[in-house]
């Protein structure tokens, strides 16, 4: 549940960018909602927490997942929590081809689509329940009768 006073990805992430406080998180394009991100390894030579993972850091600070002086410095968490957020939205998607994925410098490059509105699920509500099958020779009715089964599609930038 979301915390109040919490912005979500998307409006926290244009927020961040716009700021300015972190070395790489920039605009590549603002007209085409064009940003990357640095996404160097901690492996790397010269990799330091309080350079590299300052965005992932905020992100898990904001969401309450990360209080300073209370937990353990976690950056590879920290991370991972933020690329499953980002790669969770319909509306944000990485221009796979423009990241740089190696090396000393390597960063991320995302596309921010234009938002849509979605059906919100009502809690307790789950898209697997809803489509549900018939146990074998029940009748189903109903507006799912058709025995529908929803289609995991991947989300497509347009570039």
């Amino acid at each position: 549940m979301q915390q109040p006073g919490r912005l979500r990805l998307r409006p926290w992430l244009e927020e961040q960018i716009q700021s300015g406080r972190y070395p790489g998180v920039s605009w590549l394009d603002q007209s085409a909602q064009i940003f990357q991100i640095p996404w160097i390894h901690a492996a790397r030579h010269g990799w330091s927490i309080d350079r590299d993972a300052t965005l992932f850091r905020s992100w898990a600070v904001h969401t309450g997942r990360y209080r300073p002086g209370k937990d353990q410095p976690d950056p590879k968490t920290w991370k991972a929590n933020f690329r499953c957020a980002v790669n969770s939205l319909p509306d944000i998607c990485e221009l796979r081809k423009h990241s740089k994925k190696r090396g000393s410098n390597a960063y991320r490059v995302y596309r921010m689509l234009p938002s849509t509105k979605t059906h919100r699920r009502t809690r307790g509500e789950n898209i697997f329940t809803m489509y549900a099958p018939t146990p074998k020779g029940e009748q189903h009715s109903g507006p799912y009768s058709q025995r529908a089964v929803p289609v995991r599609t991947q989300k497509k930038c347009q570039c």
